[in-house]
């Protein structure tokens, strides 16, 4: 068993163009069969297919010729020429296949009616030309005037609207004053005396011990009369040293510029350079070894002055230190005493508060009763004010009723007028509507005339067709077809692969077996 040869590819180009070809032919089929021919008792309608081309000058000179040479005779009388009058087919060529031309033929008495019809609607545009037209002009030169149908707005003279009772007609209902039967009140705090506390000034304040009554504490020592320390070189002691080699110096330098200027050395050269660099040099060396002793010489100075003031500040602290303990001892002793004293004033304010609450809740109960008794009396009042103002009421309910009925009387009167306005006014309307129609009856004479129904020409219903026709699916049969054949393919493929793998296994098998095939398979010798 062979391995399978793998279908071709399908022609796609082909199957487009065979695809194309077979879409323009059901095209040019569906024209044709939504296309027909039709007749009907008002006329015709044909359609063909193929755009004629018609050479109508030549038929018009060939139909020329034609009459000119049916009068000819001979000498005997007979007529020399006996052809057939030329047919527009003989002018007409062929041309597009796929274009449709319709005509459409009325019957004779449709056609008729129509012709009539034009005639007639002819007739009555020079009949409004003529006699309607100067009648409408002369309508129009004279201009509307409105002015004489004035609207009836006044009804006249009308009862006048009565709005009730005034307000207080009879009496204004009232409420009772709130202090008509006293006020009600409460116990007054400070007419048996204010409770009170103890005045704690009244014994004396405890106090502190004022550490600023003897002196501060010297954290430091005052160095105001300690040598300084050297600030930088140069100061105090290191200064004076410095002071006393500065002429030294300038002159060691002013011999050595003359030597060197003896000598016949200028002074920017090498040799002038030199010499002057080794005389800074020295002359540095002696600033640095005066510099370190005047430092050493001020920092002694500082250290002793500095441990004299420290000693000093000492002795002065442990000074304030006694004094101190000294009043903070005495101070106490004095605030035991106040506070004795304001414990024996605090139970002696206790007893007289007690004795001010009792005669207050005397005089809470006291005040109550009263406060009843003039409730009671406000009660009263307030009963004889309510029945007081249900009399008022009653009053003026039946004076709104009395305007009421007033007022329905005045709206009936007003309604009478306002329907005799309305009509008054209908009648002006009714005029106006009268002279209108007058001048616009010879506008609608002439619109009239200019729109005469004209006859209805046939309308041929279009032919819907028996349905669509579709075309050929060529390009998807090509497709389908290359489709299977690949599916065919792929199946034969699947089964050689099925087929191989079975050799193989039955191959291995027979390997691992000492009988080999005939092993596997039970085969005899």
């Amino acid at each position: 068993m062979g391995k399978p040869k793998a279908p071709p590819a399908p022609d796609y180009a082909a199957a487009a163009r065979a695809q194309g070809a077979e879409n323009i032919g059901t095209a040019r089929t569906q024209a044709r069969l939504n296309t027909p021919n039709t007749f009907t008792p008002y006329g015709n309608q044909t359609v063909k297919f193929g755009k004629e081309n018609v050479d109508q000058a030549g038929f018009d000179q060939a139909m020329q010729n034609f009459q000119n040479r049916q009068g000819q005779t001979d000498e005997y009388g007979n007529p020399t020429y006996q052809g057939e009058a030329p047919n527009i087919s003989q002018f007409t060529t062929p041309g597009d296949a796929d274009t449709a031309t319709i005509t459409q033929t009325l019957d004779p008495n449709s056609q008729a009616a129509l012709e009539a019809q034009q005639r007639i609607g002819r007739g009555l545009s020079e009949t409004a030309e003529q006699y309607a037209l100067p009648t409408l002009q002369g309508a129009l030169r004279n201009r509307f005037d409105p002015s004489g149908y004035d609207v009836q707005t006044s009804l006249g003279r009308q009862m006048p609207v009565n709005y009730g009772p005034a307000m207080g007609a009879y009496g204004m209902a009232g409420s009772v004053p709130s202090g008509a039967y006293g006020q009600a009140g409460s116990v007054e705090g400070g007419a048996y005396g204010q409770a009170g506390g103890v005045d704690a000034s009244q014994y004396g304040q405890a106090r502190g011990v004022d550490a600023s009554q003897y002196g501060g504490l010297r954290t430091g020592a005052d160095m105001s009369g300690v040598a300084a320390m050297p600030v930088s070189a140069g100061m105090t002691g290191q200064q004076a040293i410095m002071n006393r080699l500065q002429p030294q110096l300038a002159q060691q330098s002013a011999a050595t510029a003359q030597q060197l200027a003896n000598q016949g050395i200028t002074p920017g050269s090498e040799a002038y350079n030199n010499a002057m660099r080794e005389q800074q040099q020295g002359q540095n060396d002696l600033l640095s070894q005066a510099a370190l002793q005047g430092i050493g010489l001020d920092m002694s100075a500082n250290q002793q002055g500095y441990g004299q003031a420290m000693g000093q500040a000492g002795m002065y602290n442990a000074a304030l230190g006694q004094g101190f303990g000294q009043a903070a001892q005495a101070r106490q002793m004095g605030n035991q005493a106040i506070a004795q004293n304001y414990g024996q004033g605090m139970s002696s304010q206790q007893l007289q508060n007690q004795a001010i609450g009792q005669n207050y809740g005397q005089g809470v109960t006291s005040r109550q009763l009263q406060n009843q008794a003039i409730g009671q009396n406000y009660g009263q009042g307030m009963s004889s004010q309510d029945q007081a103002n249900t009399a008022m009421g009653q009053n003026y309910g039946q004076a709104g009723t009395s305007a009421g009925l007033y007022n329905q009387a005045a709206a009936q009167q007003y309604n009478q007028n306002l329907g005799a306005a309305q009509f008054g006014n209908q009648a002006q309307q009714q005029r106006l509507q009268q002279d209108l129609a007058m001048r616009n009856q010879p506008l609608n004479e002439i619109m009239g005339l200019l729109s005469g129904s004209p006859i209805q020409t046939p309308q041929f219903q279009g032919y819907a067709g028996g349905g669509n026709i579709q075309a050929a699916p060529v390009s998807q049969a090509a497709t389908n077809q290359g489709n299977y054949n690949a599916g065919a393919y792929n199946s034969q493929m699947q089964a050689l692969g099925g087929l191989y793998g079975g050799i193989g296994n039955v191959a291995g098998a027979a390997a691992g077996n000492k009988g080999g095939l005939k092993g596997i398979f039970n085969l005899g010798t």
